[in-house]
């Protein structure tokens, strides 16, 4: 998994791009892990964060995988994953062709409920929503649907990430 890396001219920031296009398949979800690992070598995200980006971009693949795509037998639809970062910020833009939810619909879990009920699902909106400093969706229903999460970087935006 080799991404582009675009360096700028003096003044300018530098840009690293890369893709994944992974089927509708769990067994995806390992590759997925290792190529957002791959990714975040190549920004200014401290280390110690990059853990949390993964388990974002592994719930947001998940869910795709369970909900958008719950009705697809395995293997016959794609997810594509769009990493890029610059100077500033990373973005990552997931792309399916499944069925649209409505995430206002998605309430907050009470944690402390969740854990006590041992309940296994459930957390992967909430995850990327403490996760990312941007969540958003964009559904065209069975067309293309668009998530697409933004982390800033530390000291490039107001308040420098969470």
């Amino acid at each position: 998994m080799k991404g582009v890396l675009v360096l700028g001219n003096a003044g300018m920031a530098s840009i690293y791009k890369n893709r994944l296009v992974v089927s509708n398949e769990t067994c995806n979800l390992a590759s997925v892990r290792e190529f957002i690992q791959a990714s975040l070598k190549n920004t200014r995200l401290p280390e110690e964060e990059h853990g949390k980006m993964v388990l974002a971009v592994d719930e947001a693949v998940s869910n795709i995988i369970r909900h958008a795509y719950e009705d697809f037998a395995k293997g016959s639809r794609t997810i594509e994953i769009d990493f890029s970062a610059d100077d500033t910020k990373i973005t990552l833009v997931l792309i399916d062709s499944g069925k649209e939810f409505d995430p206002s619909a998605i309430y907050e879990p009470d944690i402390a409920e969740h854990i006590k009920l041992g309940t296994r699902y459930g957390l992967g909106l909430f995850l990327m929503r403490r996760v990312m400093d941007e969540v958003k969706f964009i559904f065209r229903s069975g067309i293309e649907n668009r998530l697409t999460m933004v982390k800033y970087l530390p000291g490039a935006h107001d308040g420098g990430g969470k």
